[in-house]
């Protein structure tokens, strides 16, 4: 029976470029209207299955299976359903950006009708309006990824997928281009490959770890995380090195592992319940305080450990 709820199914997928294997029996789910991340290092194989789901590439073996339908049947079907940003836009530099934006529209099939308010409103939402005339070889990289997505939801497609959208981009438009896809989050069905961990983290309703092919872990932000050793990381300083202090600290129930150096303490803890006590039971000889929970970047370097 059928998962009405299932956009993308990857399925045992494999593809090798002479005699590196990029895929390696990749099975995927990606659920309708979810915003998956991928991160992985390079070389992971990241790009190649977002390719081989926009029908850019063939797998050796395997498929994916798009609102059910198959790769290898209704590539046109699929192309109309996904908008796809690669890290390296392919704009037409000569273009003038609306110029850009009605030649895809047109390609796409969006109804004559319709395309002059689709652009209008696509510059807008990019902040573009102002540079709608201006040919695209004057644009900055971060201008130019926000015609790149742009021209990925010209024909309103169901389905985003976005390869290191901020890659290279200055904080500012970095923020920008995180706001327009929290924006469309939930409307749309997307995938994020991207190397910055805190994207992944604030952006993602779940995470999949890709290396050497395959998903070493997946499961939400908050459910990879919680995988780790420890929850919490207490970093204390204290004024007069005591002797006394790590028995203080490891009495308490929730702490896991203590490691001292000098005067410095890092506390693994299963939870902040203890914290203030900790704090209050050594309060006059302390320097200084740090706590730090669990990131994703964590759950990243942890991945490859074991």
């Amino acid at each position: 029976m059928a998962d009405d709820n299932l956009m993308i199914k990857m399925d045992s997928l494999n593809k090798s470029f002479g005699k590196i294997m990029a895929l390696n029996n990749l099975n995927l789910d990606i659920n309708r209207g979810e915003l998956l991340g991928i991160i992985g290092p390079n070389g992971a194989g990241k790009t190649t299955a977002i390719r081989i789901s926009c029908c850019i590439l063939k797998p050796d073996s395997g498929d994916v299976l798009v609102d059910g339908m198959s790769i290898h049947k209704d590539q046109i079907k699929i192309k109309s359903m996904i908008g796809y940003l690669p890290e390296e836009p392919n704009l037409y530099e000569r273009f003038k950006a609306r110029d850009l934006l009605r030649y895809f529209a047109e390609l796409y099939g969006v109804p004559r009708d319709n395309i002059n308010r689709r652009i209008d409103d696509l510059l807008e939402l990019v902040g573009m309006s102002h540079r709608a005339e201006d040919r695209i070889n004057t644009f900055s990289k971060g201008l130019r990824q926000r015609i790149g997505i742009s021209r990925a939801l010209i024909h309103d497609p169901e389905i985003l997928i976005f390869d290191e959208p901020t890659m290279g981009l200055d904080p500012a438009t970095s923020h920008n281009i995180r706001e327009f896809i929290r924006e469309l989050k939930g409307d749309k069905t997307i995938i994020l490959c991207t190397h910055y961990m805190d994207e992944a983290d604030s952006l993602c309703d779940r995470v999949a770890i890709l290396n050497q092919g395959r998903i070493l872990d997946m499961g939400t932000p908050q459910e990879l995380k919680s995988k780790l050793h420890s929850d919490i990381i207490l970093n204390l300083e204290l004024e007069i090195a005591d002797s006394s202090a790590g028995k203080i600290i490891e009495s308490f129930s929730t702490v896991e592992e203590v490691n001292v150096s000098g005067s410095k303490y890092t506390i693994s803890l299963k939870s902040k319940k203890d914290i203030k006590e900790i704090i209050s039971s050594l309060e006059g000889n302390i320097v200084s305080i740090n706590i730090k929970e669990p990131t994703l970047e964590d759950v990243f370097i942890n991945s490859f450990k074991n």
